[in-house]
């Protein structure tokens, strides 16, 4: 019997990123499953060709790898989502599992970060990654990257959980329905004058440096201020915060 573990991530085109927050829980796997053999997946084809063509590093997808597993007789491939909702990356994940799951003896996939199972775990790990004690006037706004796909609101859904004992968390996301505006005016009414901004990502890359945090007038930081509220974002992702290394790594224990 020979067994693998597969980490499989968005991905994200700077080195830096990728060492602080995917190789952080990457490490993590390999030292409490260190007797099991621990391969790499970005789903993303675009930053898969972009990190080949920049740095000359091969990334495997899911085809890649799991036919690679098959060629080394691996029995048993275990497979570690860290993507934050079950959207489209994900249903790339579960499509080449169910083409290659006569291949192997088992294949099976874990939880997203959010999903119908979420609750107390999620929740501890979020709350431990923002700022505690929240004063007079002030909220924490997380910010997902957003989905078209029905997953989408797994956000609000979290939201409110969040809100089961701080009504100042609000998540907003990037793309899909961005609740930007729905937010915004819910602070105002609450008189919020101080917004902390934190990705709500995995890893802290591209949104999280130009459509997160920086000063352009388009950035997440730049309406909250236009909206009159003092802002103050943070270059952060999950994957350097250790409730949540903890948690994606009893979700590969959970499935084995």
């Amino acid at each position: 019997m020979k067994k693998a573990i597969i980490f499989a991530s968005f991905g994200c085109s700077i080195k830096e990123s990728r060492q602080k927050y995917i190789e952080t829980i990457e490490n993590a796997v390999k030292s409490k499953f260190e007797n099991i053999d621990c391969f790499s997946v970005f789903t993303s084809e675009i930053i898969r060709k972009k990190i080949y063509r920049e740095e000359n590093i091969f990334i495997d997808n899911m085809e890649s790898c799991l036919k690679k597993l098959k060629d080394e007789n691996y029995s048993h491939v275990y497979i570690l989502s860290s993507h934050i909702i079950p959207g489209f990356e994900y249903e790339k994940i579960i499509n080449k599992v169910d083409e290659c799951k006569n291949d192997f003896a088992e294949i099976k996939v874990s939880r997203t970060f959010l999903d119908d199972g979420m609750g107390e775990k999620e929740v501890s790990a979020v709350k431990s990654y923002i700022k505690s004690g929240l004063g007079e006037g002030e909220a924490v706004v997380l910010v997902g990257h957003g989905s078209d796909h029905e997953a989408h609101k797994y956000y609000k859904q979290f939201e409110g959980l969040l809100n089961s004992d701080c009504r100042n968390i609000f998540i907003i996301n990037v793309e899909g329905d961005t609740y930007m505006d729905e937010v915004s005016t819910k602070m105002q009414e609450m008189n919020v004058k101080k917004a902390y901004i934190y990705p709500f990502m995995v890893v802290a890359g591209d949104h999280a440096i130009n459509d997160i945090a920086s000063d352009e007038e388009d950035s997440i930081k730049s309406y909250f201020e236009e909206k009159g509220f003092y802002a103050e974002a943070f270059i952060t992702g999950l994957g350097n915060n250790k409730k949540t290394i903890e948690l994606f790594v009893n979700r590969i224990a959970d499935i084995m």
